[in-house]
């Protein structure tokens, strides 16, 4: 199959952690492995759209708008998987779709994610909180929707005791990853739940100057130690540092997936994960749910996991969920909707 892959343009000017680049990559890189024909499509060049089988496009929303008139003009499948990280009601979704078709020179993004997704052949959805709004919030047939899961490679080869020498860290410590500075990442109640939890926390990743890397600093420096903060990590550095990790912890407003997470769940770390959005179909019962919006609730999940982190448990159940059986479930949901 000749797949072509489209990401919005502006990635390329700062695509370090994103998540959304990162799911595509995995799955070009295992559906290559398959035996496929992945186009990354390039703004900068021309293609003959019927050379492909199906043109894949991920986000959704102002990037790709235009995209659905083409499905009628020269695509022969296009498949849309959106990304979706709200937790609006369904009836607010539905007002912002509507309010986005009163008239073309109204854009609501949940409107162009309707328009886009009814153009479509199909619609890969990563959770089951993604479908439903799509289903619910969107109105769209409930049979265009296929849910396929995101991955994990298996983790390399990772040494803890060298994160641990590296970066000056004694003991166990909870982990977190991510661009931590985003109000949606929630590292200040982290933060402030780790302290009240008297448990150290190793904060990296990529950050913007602003209130909550000033409000970060702080904390850490009046926390007597127990919160450290790193910049943006080289790869070996992160693995190792998951391995070194006793819980990994991602108590975001909203997570689509969790990526890091299940890496660090992959080298056998314990988890902390918001119970918004895709989380319970990836970790199952083996992680800790938490109300984002409570410190306190943060906090008990964090002593319960530093306590019994069941890595071991969890390890083994996101073991089965690698990058090629993500690859294999899209490929089939491309087979499922293909026209005929």
């Amino acid at each position: 199959m000749r797949i072509g892959l489209l990401l919005p343009a502006a990635m390329a000017v700062d695509g370090r952690g994103n998540g959304i680049r990162a799911q595509a990559i995995h799955q070009m890189e295992a559906l290559r492995r398959l035996g496929h024909d992945v186009v990354p499509m390039q703004p900068w060049e021309e293609y003959d759209s019927a050379s492909f089988d199906v043109v894949h496009f991920l986000l959704g929303g102002p990037s790709v708008h235009g995209l659905a008139a083409r499905r009628r003009v020269s695509l022969r499948m296009l498949s849309f998987a959106p990304i979706i990280d709200t937790n609006e009601s369904f009836s607010r979704y539905r007002l912002a779709a509507r309010l986005g078709g009163l008239t073309p020179k109204v854009f609501t993004i949940p409107g162009m994610y309707r328009e886009q997704a009814m153009a479509s052949d199909l619609v890969v959805c990563r959770s089951r909180h993604e479908r439903d709004r799509m289903v619910k919030g969107l109105g769209i047939d409930d049979a265009k929707c296929r849910i396929v899961l995101n991955g994990v490679d298996p983790p390399p080869p990772a040494d803890g005791d060298r994160a641990r020498r590296k970066f000056g860290l004694d003991g166990d410590f909870l982990l977190h990853v991510g661009a931590f500075t985003q109000a949606r990442k929630n590292a200040v109640r982290l933060a402030e739940a780790a302290i009240a939890a008297e448990r150290p926390l190793v904060i990296a990743g990529r950050s913007d100057p602003g209130a909550t890397r000033s409000r970060l600093d702080e904390l850490a420096a009046r926390s007597g130690g127990l919160i450290r903060i790193l910049e943006f990590l080289e790869r070996r550095d992160l693995e190792d540092l998951y391995a070194a990790c006793r819980v990994f912890c991602l108590p975001s407003v909203h997570e689509g997936t969790g990526l890091v997470a299940l890496e660090a769940a992959a080298h056998g770390a314990g988890v902390v994960v918001t119970r918004h959005g895709g989380p319970p179909d990836y970790f199952g019962e083996d992680a800790r749910y938490v109300d984002p919006a409570s410190r306190e609730d943060i906090a008990r999940a964090i002593s319960e996991a530093w306590e019994d982190p069941r890595g071991d448990r969890l390890r083994q159940h996101v073991a089965g969920l690698t990058w090629e059986a993500s690859a294999r479930s899209l490929v089939e949901a491309f087979e499922s909707r293909r026209p005929s």
